[in-house]
């Protein structure tokens, strides 16, 4: 790695320096913790498009998206400072993230089925099998056939037949492998996704030659980061993409000793047997650690040669010593004594100038926040916001909670080991009056709403047409959350909690009101529940039963310059570091956790799969250990009790093993201050186009999260743009129109809207057929010159990124050859036009070189076509826009821009107390 930087760029040595400049066959790069993969990784990309290779010929994959916009701002920042700004204007056709989003993408291009198909995620797919969970016959999946056990079982065994790629038809038969072939013919029916789906699809996508040979076209270097945390899916997934299956040569990045997601499906062995299992493999190794001072790198060494299996390696030492570096304290008496003396030790640290920003307490399981948060709260040392409590644990969301059992006459309790109760309105009205500050007039009006809300709940069918968000900022006025003070941080944070609370409502909602196609004439679709009686019921009972469980709390929202200590999971803090950590809470039954290497009964017979791999063992706990010790840069702390309440327990033996292999020393003399990195803000057009409009709607939908309420005609505009995708695409693959019955037969089979009942949709797919026949009419030339669909862009400007895609863009404008022109396609304008969003993809496009030579916004509803000026001044007039625009975002200006116009139609007015109604 580095020894000497230039001005740019860190320059790298030895085999840092060989993997970045290997070309041909496959690479390994063994990457220890604190070793600088990043680097490596971010400038071997930079040297493929210095020796010419395309953006569009590296695809890399990260872990997490987070992972994902950070490898891809240093890739940027190399590319810059080696090649330019010429380069840098390509990088928007480069892949960099997760698996899970290249599979859909993928699929959304190459199987145009999946083009209407929405992703879900975990909550939103237990809120979809809690509605289907008759007809799936889930309830027998449970031993007592208890409706949430057999959801849970049928979660982690179908988990299972996605990671391993398992055929259903495959399985024995018996009442799992029955659900099994309703749940996925139901997900077609909804047109939903899993996270599992996609992975499984996108393989099964791959496997076509065709469909394989046009996705690796291009293709000619993948980079897989955290390889040995990828599943047997995902591994297949890679393979069909590598040579020689695919085109590409991979480089696989990775340390074993930090695989720590067998749990969930990985498998260790990929990285173990990587070498022998692809052909013309090279190994480079990455060992040095240059995080961590040596007494940290010595202890976790020392600690590494206990877990079996791994590959042989030892971290080298970089940094020179510098006081101590490990402290070692088993056996504190009580837990809450445990936890007083870290906080203790935060104060002294603290008083030697050590930010709270630069600790971190790391715990393997969450059952240890309680005493900790308790600790630092009466020292009143600040945390970081991040999701360590539960939402029902906040009194605004309990209230909400109780609000709708009470509409039901469910028993409510804001927790799963919390006994549950009736509630009684005066109890609930109490509550409304000391959580949020009102008075008597305000109690009166409030207990009318309740009183008419819950008879209307009753009404079925109802005559009116709820909506669960909509009914919640309805509830917002009553309490006068709009006259919150958006500028006192508290504020914000209880307005995140009700944020989270219309997450809840619309994960709900959204799949409970969602559409399917009529199994009996698939050319029309059904319309989902409408809040009858057992609509509201069913949602108080999911919010008993899961939803108490298994919402986070509100997140809190991201502040690089925040000063405070980091409390969180080990595995939430795999890729982190800090200077200071502290690791408590080392007793047995706790790390390594109880649950580990438990058996447990499957829905699957354990031969087929290695059931072992998913009930967890000692050698992942041991990994987990070694990945919490290598978090530190400067000094680690571990620690233990010998009493839960009164109960005695043991110290881990992790902390006994470590006490043998470090001596214990004080606070450290010093820690090295984390640097405060501003990477350029990455935004989607969207994402900016709502911030100018209103910074404050902004913060609270985009920031905060207040999610809109459901409509009928939501995705009206996206079923359009996917039948006028298909028609371009047929035209550009046989440079003819599809004919007048190609198209109804589309609008028939691929016209989806996911809120709309049967009459709706009839009526608003006569409304598309009518807007795409008269545009094809109308266009015929410009569709056969399609030149692209969906076409990605990227625009690098000071201080900001913006993505987006354009709908179509055809060539030969004015009859020239490679004179290109982007359309946006509009089903309604409603008589405004905005030529920023052309103008952006305008100048991403010429700065990757392409000649664009018009943009145009083409209203379907009135057929007009509006032209956008694209000339050099009004290009550089929208990057000022742009500019101006990140900046503020940056500086966390939310200042808001009331209208009249856009205030009342906007999904938060209720909310905001700057919106103009009136």
């Amino acid at each position: 790695m580095s020894a000497k930087p230039t001005d740019t760029i860190p320059t790298l040595e030895g085999e840092a320096a060989a993997a970045v400049a290997h070309r041909g066959g496959h690479v390994q790069i063994i990457a220890a913790a604190g070793s600088g993969k990043t680097e490596v990784v971010s400038q071997r990309v930079a040297s493929l498009l210095a020796d010419g290779e395309t953006p569009e010929s590296i695809v890399a994959f990260t872990f997490t998206e987070k992972a994902a916009a950070e490898l891809k701002e240093r890739i940027r920042e190399r590319v810059t400072a080696k090649m330019g700004d010429t380069a840098t204007d390509q990088l928007g056709r480069l892949y960099v993230g997760t698996i899970h989003g290249f599979c859909f993408r993928l699929l959304q291009t190459y199987v145009a089925k999946y083009e209407t198909y929405t992703p879900l995620d975990p909550n939103q797919l237990t809120n979809l099998l809690y509605r289907e969970a008759n007809r799936l016959k889930l309830r027998r999946l449970d031993p007592d056939e208890k409706l949430f056990r057999g959801i849970t079982a049928f979660q982690e065994n179908i988990d299972i037949v996605e990671n391993e790629l398992m055929r259903v038809e495959d399985l024995p038969e018996s009442t799992f492998r029955d659900s099994a072939e309703l749940y996925y013919a139901m997900l077609d029916g909804y047109r939903f996704m899993s996270f599992g789906t996609q992975i499984v699809e996108a393989v099964r996508a791959l496997e076509d030659t065709e469909i394989r040979a046009a996705v690796t076209a291009a293709l000619k270097h993948l980079i897989v980061d955290e390889y040995q945390d990828v599943n047997p899916a995902q591994e297949q997934l890679i393979r069909l993409l590598s040579k020689p299956h695919g085109t590409a040569d991979v480089v696989v990045v990775g340390d074993d000793d930090q695989a720590i997601y067998q749990w969930r499906g990985s498998n260790v062995d990929n990285i173990v047997s990587f070498k022998d299992r692809y052909p013309g493999v090279t190994q480079f190794n990455l060992l040095i650690n240059r995080r961590s001072r040596p007494g940290i790198v010595q202890l976790a060494n020392g600690f590494a040669q206990s877990i079996p299996g791994r590959l042989a390696k030892e971290m080298g030492l970089f940094r020179a010593e510098a006081g101590p570096a490990v402290s070692i304290a088993v056996g504190h008496d009580a837990e809450q004594d445990e936890a007083d003396a870290i906080a203790l030790d935060i104060e002294a640290l603290h008083a030697q100038g050590v930010r709270y920003q630069d600790i971190a307490i790391l715990v393997r399981g969450r059952n240890a926040y309680t005493k900790i948060l308790d600790a630092l709260d009466i020292s009143k040392i600040p945390v970081q916001p991040g999701g360590r409590t539960g939402l029902f644990e906040q009194p605004e969301a309990a209230i909400f909670g109780a609000t709708f059992a009470w509409l039901s006459g469910v028993d409510w309790a804001p927790g799963r080991f919390i006994k549950r109760e009736k509630t009684f309105l005066p109890d609930l009205l109490d509550d409304y009056r000391s959580t949020f500050g009102l008075n008597d007039d305000d109690i009166q009006k409030l207990q009318g709403h309740l009183i008419r809300w819950k008879s209307k709940t009753t009404q079925d069918p109802p005559d009116f047409d709820p909506s669960l968000v909509r009914e919640f900022y309805d509830l917002t006025v009553l309490l006068r959350i709009a006259e919150w003070d958006l500028s006192d941080a508290h504020q914000r944070n209880r307005l995140g909690t009700l944020a989270r609370f219309t997450n809840v409502l619309a994960d709900y909602e959204s799949v409970t009101r969602r559409s399917r196609r009529d199994p009996e004439n698939p050319s029309e679709q059904v319309g989902g529940a409408v809040g009858n009686e057992w609509f509201y019921r069913n949602f108080a009972l999911l919010l008993v039963n899961y939803a108490t469980g298994s919402y986070d709390g509100f997140d809190g929202e991201e502040d690089l310059l925040g000063d405070g200590v980091a409390l969180g999971t080990i595995h939430g803090a795999k890729g982190l570091e800090w200077p200071v950590v502290f690791l408590p809470s080392l007793t047995e039954g706790r790390f390594p956790s109880s649950r580990s290497g438990r058996v447990k009964d499957w829905l699957i017979p354990r031969d087929l799969f290695e059931a072992a791999r998913y009930e967890g063992s000692d050698a992942e706990e041991r990994r987990l250990f070694y990945v919490a010790l290598t978090r530190a840069r400067d000094w680690v702390s571990l620690s233990s009790h010998s009493k839960v309440t009164k109960n005695a327990t043991k110290a881990s033996p992790y902390i006994l093993e470590a006490q043998a292999l470090a001596s214990s020393a004080g606070l450290p003399t010093g820690a090295e201050p984390r640097g405060i990195e501003m990477p350029d803000l990455a935004v989607t057009y969207s994402e900016l186009e709502a911030y100018i409009s209103c910074p404050q709607s902004y913060l609270l939908r985009n920031e905060l999260g207040f999610m809109p309420p459901v409509k009928s005609e939501i995705g009206y505009g996206n079923a359009v743009h996917h039948i006028m995708r298909v028609i371009a695409e047929h035209a550009r693959a046989t440079g003819k129109l599809p004919t007048p019955k190609q198209i109804n037969d589309l609008l028939t089979s691929d016209f989806f809207l996911p809120f709309a009942n049967k009459a709706a949709h009839k009526e608003m797919r006569e409304k598309a057929r009518l807007l795409v026949f008269k545009y094809v009419k109308e266009n015929q030339d410009d569709i056969k010159r399609t030149w692209a669909t969906e076409r990605p862009f990227e625009l690098y400007l000071d201080g900001v990124v913006v993505s987006g895609r354009a709908d179509v863009i055809y060539d030969e404008h004015d009859g020239v050859i490679d004179n290109l022109a982007i359309v946006d396609y509009k089903t309604a304008t409603g008589g405004e036009v905005h030529p920023l969003q052309l103008q952006v993809y305008a100048d991403a496009g010429r700065r990757e070189g392409l000649t664009v030579g018009a943009a145009f916004i083409h209203d379907m509803s009135t057929t007009t076509r509006h032209t956008v000026d694209i000339t050099a001044d009004a290009v550089k007039a929208a990057e000022a826009t742009v500019i101006k625009a990140a900046a503020l975002l940056k500086k966390r200006d939310f200042t808001p821009k009331p209208e009249k116009s856009k205030c009342v139609s906007c999904d938060v007015k209720t909310v905001c107390g700057a919106a103009k109604l009136k």
